[in-house]
């Protein structure tokens, strides 16, 4: 009898890559109590642009990072795993057809991301994209980020982007 008064526990979904959404949510939590500024560099096709922000939305600041964790069930044979001692490094398979090419995480000596470099790719009908993301660590925290890439309309010349952030102290 005691054991129907018991509650049943869903079960968790088994991560098999590095839980990079999770890592990162945990992230923005801490800098929503702990707001830091962002000395922020946008080049678009060679004109740049130099802010330092304060308030970020950093769901959207950081939306590519987070959208590129593996963790999806549709995803769990997609990868190969090439991890080793201190980082974790996951490969896209020949054959298959996701945005995320290439997830490469150095690690530090407590298993918290020190640097991490994301390689994605889409080519379609209209368009061909190519992005290059780096995020670096200090203690676990994210310090900077970067995404470059260049995107080619099938019938125009391509667009150049290029983003750094470097997060400040208050």
């Amino acid at each position: 009898m005691t054991s129907a008064c018991q509650e049943e526990s869903a079960p968790t979904q088994k991560q098999l890559y590095f839980p990079l959404a999770t890592y990162l949510q945990q992230e923005i939590v801490q800098l929503q109590k702990h707001p830091k500024r962002v000395h922020k560099t946008v080049i678009l096709d060679g004109k740049s642009e130099v802010k330092v922000l304060s308030d970020l939305a950093w769901e959207k600041e950081w939306a590519l990072f987070i959208e590129s964790d593996l963790n999806k069930p549709a995803f769990d044979k997609s990868y190969d795993n090439l991890s080793d001692d201190g980082f974790r490094w996951y490969s896209l398979k020949i054959g298959e057809k996701l945005p995320v090419k290439k997830l490469k995480i150095q690690l530090d000596a407590l298993d918290r991301p020190a640097s991490i470099e994301i390689e994605m790719s889409q080519t379609n009908f209209l368009f061909d994209t190519q992005k290059k993301m780096h995020m670096n660590f200090s203690d676990g925290k994210v310090q900077t980020y970067s995404i470059e890439g260049t995107q080619r309309m099938r019938w125009g010349s391509p667009t150049h982007y290029q983003m750094v952030g470097i997060l400040l102290p208050k």
